[in-house]
């Protein structure tokens, strides 16, 4: 469940891309149709176990997403989807150094993991060379995805385990949804079918049916398993890139990738 969850979470760019929609017009439609999309299914859930820490634990989850999705749809737009992913992949390496302080959970090997991911990601921009136009900015919201990611990690199954997947995916979505449609409200006007139609297809298929599936399966293996799955999403995400849209990587760039790769499943599989 959660490799195919992941493994389609790298086609996203396919419905990105050909929508032409900026950053903050996709986002709140994409949370909006994940909302509907996950309502029908909350019948499935076991009842809910609602109290102070589980309204806590909603509104961080819909803060992080927001922020999550908003800066990875955003580094898409700037720059190839390589880069925009494998920064994002930062993200195990970040919950393995944060696990020790927010889950009492040790992870060998994560500091130096940490500077070798640092390295990969200098090989992927190389900045002695100069930089593809939108490459650090790309990055760095790359980065900035895999900061929120990482903090969804730590809130995620927590809240499922007590409200239920599909009302965990609905209710956090829909408050993104309203969140972030000011600043996008101005586009939406100039949405067209086509764009519509892209974006919300993305958003039943691979934004509510896979986080849907992917909490599932969350739940019953936890998140050091959880980890090392979710690396099949740069895997396609990259070969997407590179057949669609024209994008291999550079040798250097290929080296710094997997650095990023192998530190993040290092880490993940050490942890307990």
């Amino acid at each position: 469940m959660v490799t195919c969850a992941a493994a389609s979470w790298g086609t996203w760019s396919l419905f990105l891309r050909p929508s032409g929609l900026s950053p903050t017009v996709a986002t709140p439609i994409m949370f909006a149709v994940m909302t509907l999309t996950a309502l029908p299914l909350i019948r499935r859930d076991r009842a809910p176990a609602w109290d102070r820490t589980a309204y806590l634990l909603l509104l961080a989850n819909a803060a992080f997403d927001s922020l999550n999705v908003l800066a990875f749809f955003a580094a898409m737009k700037h720059t190839t989807v390589a880069i925009a992913v494998l920064t994002h992949y930062l993200a195990p390496i970040l919950v393995a150094l944060g696990a020790e302080r927010i889950d009492g959970t040790r992870t060998p090997g994560a500091r130096p993991a940490a500077v070798i991911a640092l390295a990969g990601l200098t090989l992927i921009l190389e900045p002695w060379h100069a930089p593809a136009q939108g490459a650090v900015v790309g990055a760095a919201l790359g980065a900035a995805s895999a900061v929120c990611y990482a903090g969804n990690v730590f809130v995620v199954r927590r809240l499922a385990l007590r409200v239920g997947t599909a009302r965990q995916v609905a209710y956090h979505s829909a408050i993104a949804a309203v969140v972030l449609l000011p600043f996008g409200v101005s586009g939406l006007a100039t949405v067209s079918p086509r764009a519509l139609a892209l974006i919300g297809s993305g958003s039943v298929t691979i934004g509510a049916i896979s986080g849907i599936i992917f909490v599932e399966g969350l739940t019953r293996i936890g998140a050091a398993r959880t980890a090392v799955l979710t690396f099949a999403e740069p895997l396609v995400a990259v070969t997407v890139g590179a057949l669609a849209w024209g994008e291999p990587l550079h040798p250097l760039a290929a080296i710094g990738g997997a650095l990023v790769l192998a530190a993040g499943i290092h880490v993940a599989r050490q942890a307990r």
